[in-house]
């Protein structure tokens, strides 16, 4: 059986560690290539950017599959409409524009919001050790009685790594909030990858909850759902496991 090729992509503010186990379970099967240990992921860079990098890592030209988790997955898709993914893996997906057919439950955002409020106090707090103990401190909290060792600790090691880049992001948030100012739109978002997907011939996987990963089933041509959390690693043991099995069987659709 030839080993094919996987290139993972971390959702922002994290890094490789969030996939936690996942990639280990591909082994034998995929060469596992994580991006960001070979380059920055150029969040704020139109996807072409991302494409001239990514095709220097792709072994033989392109990959197999790409795993995408949350904003990386505009950058996935970018890889598929370049030719240089034979299939798609997304994890929780956001998109860059929410389509006329979905509809999004805000009623109980504050109450799911709530468990978070430290980290947004948190960005008034001079101290950065004192700052970077509330975050981790919320992590804890807000894990679930679910998730084992295996994929608390390197979430809170990569929280730890990744505190300051998030925390000036969400300074930056907060600012334009309270003075009242509207950030401009980023380039990509005249051209929404959601409304393209249909054009695309590769086999999709979206594995989340919510409304999004169906609104890509109901747009790619060959798409399959995976209920589950859609964070990758840091998940429970029986989700990683099923992200796992989702992987595989994108191996299987592709090989």
């Amino acid at each position: 059986m030839s080993v094919l090729s996987a290139l993972f992509i971390p959702d922002r503010f994290m890094d490789y560690r969030m996939w936690c186990d996942i990639p280990d379970r591909l082994r034998g099967r995929a060469e596992v290539i994580h991006f960001d240990q070979h380059e920055q992921v150029p969040w704020t860079a139109d996807s072409r950017e991302f494409v001239d990098v990514a095709r220097r890592l792709a072994p033989d030209g392109g990959f197999h599959i790409v795993a995408a988790a949350g904003d990386a997955a505009r950058f996935a898709f970018a890889l598929a409409e370049a030719g240089l993914a034979k299939g798609l893996v997304f994890f929780q997906p956001k998109l860059d524009a929410v389509p006329d057919d979905v509809r999004v439950d805000l009623s109980g955002l504050g109450e799911a919001l709530e468990p978070y409020q430290p980290i947004v106090s948190a960005i008034h707090e001079p101290d950065p050790a004192r700052r970077l103990e509330i975050l981790l401190q919320t992590v804890r909290d807000t894990a679930g009685p679910d998730l084992d060792p295996a994929g608390l600790e390197p979430a809170l090691d990569m929280m730890s790594d990744h505190a300051e880049e998030f925390f000036a992001h969400l300074r930056i948030t907060a600012a334009d909030a309270e003075d009242g100012r509207v950030p401009p739109d980023p380039p990509w978002i005249e051209r929404p990858w959601i409304d393209r997907l249909a054009g695309l011939t590769v086999p999709v996987t979206a594995v989340g909850v919510g409304p999004f990963p169906e609104a890509i089933a109901r747009r790619a041509r060959d798409a399959e759902v995976v209920l589950g959390p859609g964070s990758g690693g840091l998940a429970p043991p029986a989700d990683r496991a099923r992200a796992a099995d989702a992987l595989l069987r994108m191996l299987d659709r592709i090989g």
